[in-house]
């Protein structure tokens, strides 16, 4: 056996240790983040602030022979009091050029900011409507098989999933999901991404002797453990449900736009009045690296990679790091007939700085309203985010 300290690509001037044994290679893996922040101001009410390791993902990577990949990592967060679970248990056959046969526990291909890297998102936490619409058959700690084909510029995925990992009530739901992306444009200057996802739940998850049912919810693009769900339109008695939209993005040298639009449809049973609800939402991001190599689109998750330092730069990028400003929009809502879930409206701004790759600071405020729903709210919050990730 040998092991090394050898670079890591992007890390600039800093390796992590990677064993390698007669072919196979073990990459340890750590997404580590603390959130710190919440509303300054808020009415009418005034939940305060907090803190909390909103994730802590540590485990390993393992390539057999540049056949098989195989991940296993496990979430300790939230914390505290969070449901610690097996974040990623998968294996995954990439012996086929251009083709990825996965199985096992692990993060569907839907939609684009869900399918970049939490450690490489441009918020603190994605816009509401594609969390939401993720948490419906795809999204993190999924248990799912997956087939995917992609180039350089393409990319198709075909998922059949289940349950998420760990405890919960959601283990005997089934659902089928997709994504086609393409790139109509791809220079040394100007990327265009544009796609398409679509997910159908044709048995919602039920109880122990409980009818099947789907709720929808999420908080408001930020959570330090203090923030309630004000979007939130409770269990409802469903038949089946499903979710289709399309992305979108164009990246010009160092400016990246890209944003999302999603509705949701879900058929509720008998019991409950036999209701076709539909539900919707879109969001529009502008970002821009002020200092460092912008973000790279990459085939295989067909999504937008964290900016960079240039290859033997010294830790430190020209002298002060990588920088990114960004600034998004977002809408949700969650009213649909009988059914008041809320409609949400923020705004946020944020400032990303890279000391290191694997070293990341943010710091983002956001302006948001809630009309109607349970809880109507409106409010100013300062986020901001210490991360270790590789």
């Amino acid at each position: 056996m040998v092991a090394a300290c050898v670079p890591v690509a992007g890390l600039q001037a800093q390796s992590v240790p990677v064993v390698r044994l007669h072919g196979v290679t073990i990459r340890p893996y750590a997404t580590d983040q603390l959130d710190t922040g919440g509303f300054v101001s808020a009415g009418p009410a005034h939940p305060g602030t907090g803190a909390r390791g909103a994730r802590l993902r540590n485990g390993v990577r393992v390539n057999i022979h540049d056949q098989v990949e195989i991940g296993a990592i496990w979430d300790f967060g939230p914390a505290p009091n969070g449901p610690m679970r097996l974040f990623e248990g998968q294996v995954s056959y990439i012996g086929l050029k251009h083709f990825v046969f996965t199985a096992g526990i692990f993060k569907p291909s839907f939609g684009l900011e869900s399918m970049q890297a939490q450690g490489d998102t441009v918020f603190v936490e994605r816009s509401s409507i594609s969390t939401i619409t993720r948490n419906l058959a795809t999204g993190i700690e999924r248990q799912a098989v997956q087939a995917e084909a992609y180039g350089r510029r393409y990319h198709f995925a075909l998922s059949a999933t289940a349950g998420t990992a760990g405890p919960g009530e959601d283990g005997n739901q089934r659902a089928m999901a997709f994504r086609l992306v393409g790139l109509p444009v791809r220079s040394h200057d100007v990327v265009v991404h544009a796609g398409i996802s679509g997910e159908w739940v044709f048995r919602p998850a039920s109880m122990t002797h409980g009818s099947p049912a789907i709720a929808l919810s999420d908080n408001p693009e930020l959570n330090t453990g203090t923030v309630s769900k004000y979007l939130n339109t409770g269990r409802l008695a469903a038949t089946s449900a499903g979710a289709f939209g399309a992305e979108a993005a164009v990246a010009w040298k160092r400016l990246l736009f890209q944003g999302e639009g999603y509705d949701i449809m879900l058929d509720t049973s008998p019991a409950a009045g036999s209701q076709n609800l539909n539900f919707h939402g879109w969001y529009g991001m502008l970002g821009y690296t002020i200092n460092g190599t912008p973000r790279q689109w990459k085939g295989r998750s067909a999504a937008f990679s964290a900016p960079t330092c240039a290859r033997g730069q010294d830790v430190l990028c020209n002298g002060y790091g990588v920088l990114e400003v960004a600034a998004r929009y977002s809408e949700v809502n969650l009213d649909s007939a009988t059914v008041r879930g809320g409609s949400q409206q923020t705004g946020s701004l944020a400032l990303n700085w890279w000391p290191t790759a694997i070293i990341r600071t943010t710091v983002q405020y956001e302006y948001g309203q809630v009309k109607s729903g349970r809880a109507p709210e409106h409010f100013h919050a300062i986020m901001s985010l210490f991360q270790i990730k590789f």
